[in-house]
This record gives structure tokens, sequence and C-alpha cells, in this order.
């Protein structure tokens, strides 16, 4: 479940349109968004702190009125699980884990059948439960704490037990930043939506123009051929990067035209892709495509990530964004009628 980043942009530009205040530009679009996105996620967990309280004392109500409930399905979506991989992730001699890189908030840590629940502790905490029988650490009742942190994001967390197996965290994780792309329209210099998804490091969808092939080979028999670096025996790369499904085309035995199927990951600027010429039949030479500005999508506009927020929160998310940008909208209904014109507007260009 996701709030689309297209539909957000044109509310907020027809808003700002409306109140005459100007244009916002994808760049300060994609930073404001971002910001109130985690500003969004963050006020979810006052909100049910105060709905639960409210309940405690039983002024709240069940089905739809329970809104407790409500903001608990609004977290959810950011909801992941983790299993820690021993010797990979997970140190069975020093109890130490790596933490994914996107969580936010850690709920529970458990053994993967859920038999076993490991107690958070404050680290200075250790010495005085392992000082006696009674209360140190032991597989039934293990503990663990955070550690390695780097700002307000802990990398790592350590157990004790430290030979403990088959663990898995259960966590809220941060979202993916908000991107609106697009490519540039050559006629009117306006932006047009790209719906692709981005990927970071990887390579733009599509055809890519002959000048990616730096290194072209004559006398291959005519027709299409397929590689997947990473995968496919005979290709390799300079990089890291794995993944990239590659059409080659070739007519009067030379190749004509790239088309990447699959994107991949791990690419740079730079890098090179070496085709063997066992794979292209009749070649003289290895094939080989260089990677430039333009055929990743971490180094142009192209490419777009949603929002990963519940639905219920577009307009409050447009109202921040609004917020930011220098605009405050009291009445919320402004928003949703703008919304509902814009997923018109949007959609008859569509049919167009």
């Amino acid at each position: 479940m996701a709030i689309n980043v297209n539909k957000v942009y044109k509310s907020v530009l027809s808003i700002l349109n409306k109140e005459q205040r100007g244009y916002l530009t994808p760049q300060e679009f994609n930073n404001l968004a971002r910001q109130s996105q985690l500003e969004l996620l963050d006020g979810l967990f006052y909100q049910y702190n105060q709905f639960l309280n409210i309940e405690n004392v039983n002024r709240t109500n069940e089905g739809y009125a329970d809104l407790a409930e409500k903001i608990q399905e609004q977290i959810d979506v950011h909801y992941k699980e983790h299993a820690f991989v021993e010797s990979s992730d997970y140190n069975t001699t020093t109890g130490v884990a790596n933490l994914p890189s996107d969580v936010y908030k850690i709920l529970d840590f458990t053994s993967k059948s859920k038999t076993v629940q490991l107690e958070k502790i404050n680290k200075n905490r250790l010495p005085y439960l392992v000082s006696s029988k009674l209360t140190a650490p032991s597989t039934k009742f293990p503990i663990y704490y955070e550690a390695g942190a780097s700002g307000n994001t802990v990398k790592t967390i350590v157990t004790n037990p430290t030979s403990l197996t088959g663990l898995e965290i259960g966590y809220i994780a941060k979202p993916a930043d908000p991107r609106f792309g697009y490519t540039i329209n050559a006629t009117y210099g306006t932006e047009i939506y790209d719906a692709n998804p981005y990927v970071d490091g990887g390579i733009i969808l599509g055809s890519r123009s002959i000048e990616i092939v730096s290194t072209n080979s004559a006398g291959i028999t005519n027709g299409t051929y397929t590689a997947i670096v990473g995968t496919t025996s005979g290709v390799s790369t300079s990089g890291s990067g794995v993944g990239a499904n590659i059409k080659i085309t070739v007519s009067s035995n030379t190749i004509t035209a790239i088309d990447i199927i699959s994107v991949g990951s791990g690419f740079s600027v730079g890098d090179t892709i070496t085709i063997t010429s066992t794979l292209l039949t009749g070649a003289s030479n290895s094939v080989i495509l260089t990677l430039r500005v333009q055929d990743l999508y971490a180094t142009t506009t192209q490419g777009s990530t949603d929002f990963t927020l519940h639905q219920s929160q577009e307009t409050q998310l447009i109202l921040n964004i609004l917020g930011y940008a220098g605009l405050i909208i009291k009445d919320p209904s402004i928003v949703s009628g703008i919304t509902q014109l814009a997923s018109a507007d949007a959609a008859s260009k569509s049919q167009q």
C-alpha cells in the first residue's frame, strides 16, 4: 500500500497555483516530501500512545470508532521481519548481529519459532545481571542490548548468551525516500513523470543509444542476444553491479541497438560490462559496454519512488508539504477536492 508520488506532486502544484504561490521544482518537492513522510511516521507513535491512554480509561469504542486500531494499521504498513543468518550477519561467537540498514524501531527480537523472546536491557545493567546465577541470561531467558550507534540509527545489537541461533527481529522500517522522477520534454521544456521504479545503482530501463558500446565487434550473426550480469556465463563487469538483463540487437553483422530489460543494481558511472565472443555467434572479439552518466538512475532525474504511507494519510501528507513550502491550509476539504481534480485530469490525459 502506497501513495503515488505523481498524484501528490500534482495536487501540491494545483494548490500552489490556485493560491498564486509560485512553482515548486521536482528537486524542492522531493526534499520537502522526504521530511514530511518522516514527520508523519514519527507522529504515528505519539498518536498511538495517546489513543491507548484514552482506551485505558474506557473512553473509546469498538469497530470503526477504535482510533488506536486505526493508527496501528497506519504503522503496520512499515512493519518488516528479518531473519539473521549465522556467520553472515550474526556472529555466534561474539553475539553481535548487524541490523538491516532500514531499521527505524525494533519491536521484538525472538527465535524464528516465536517460542523464545529476548528481553531488551540497557547495557549498563549487564554487570548486575551476570553477577548472580539467578539473574544471569540463559538460552531460555536471553537478553540483548543496542550497540554501535551512529547518530540516531542503531547499527548492531548484542545478544547474551552469544551462541543463540535461529533469531529474527520484527521492526518498523524507515521508509524509502520519495522521489518524483521525470524526463524533460524536448519541445516545451516541461517535466514528464517517469513511472518506472527508481533503483539506486540500476541501469535505466529501455533503449540505450549505441554510444554505450565502447568496443563493438564485426561478423556477428544477425538476430537478438540476451545477457544477465552476474548470472550468464561469459558476462563480467569491472564493478559490483548484478542483475541487469541486456538485450543486444544485431543487423548487418554488427550491434545496432542495446535495450535494458531489467535494471539490476550496484552499477556506477564508468563501469564496463564485457560480453565475450562465445555468447555472440560469429563475433570476432568481446563486446564492451561502458556506463555513462545518462545510463543510470542515480545520476539522472529518471525513476520514481512512491510514498511508503497508508493511503488514509494522503491529505495530511499534502498539507505537510504545503506547510514546508510556506502555505498553510486550514480546511482539509480543499486538499481533498484538489486531489480528486488532479486524479481526474491525469486519468483524462492517459486516455487521450
